[in-house]
């Protein structure tokens, strides 16, 4: 058996979106997202280093931007890419969990239970 590492950052956020939307569930009480994009930012930079000093394929996906459908389709073939210089192939790999046109937001507990 062997082991493959990839190294993929987190995304930018929106909290300014994140914030509107707590609010609109907590109200007042709502507090500001830890996840910012300044945040984001010092983690992908970490990522990366550490990426680079195991000598592991990395994707920096932290650029402040939030991607359109063809940035997204961009972003997949570079991450299919890193996956098959592990010897990975993406369509050959079981889903960890189904996917969300799969999800009943009513039931969700149900599509993952068949997920099993």
């Amino acid at each position: 058996m062997s082991l493959s590492i990839s190294m993929v950052s987190v995304s930018s956020s929106q909290a300014s979106g994140c914030h509107f939307y707590g609010r609109s569930l907590y109200g007042e009480n709502a507090k500001l997202p830890d996840r910012t994009n300044e945040m984001a930012g010092i983690y992908a930079k970490a990522c990366m280093e550490v990426a680079a000093e195991l000598n592991v394929p990395s994707i920096n996906l932290c650029d402040g931007l939030h991607l359109t459908e063809e940035g997204n389709a961009v972003v997949h073939g570079e991450v299919l890419k890193v996956l098959a210089s592990g010897g990975l192939h993406a369509p050959e790999m079981p889903d960890d969990f189904p996917h969300h046109s799969q999800i009943d937001f009513e039931k969700p507990e149900a599509a993952f239970k068949t997920q099993q």
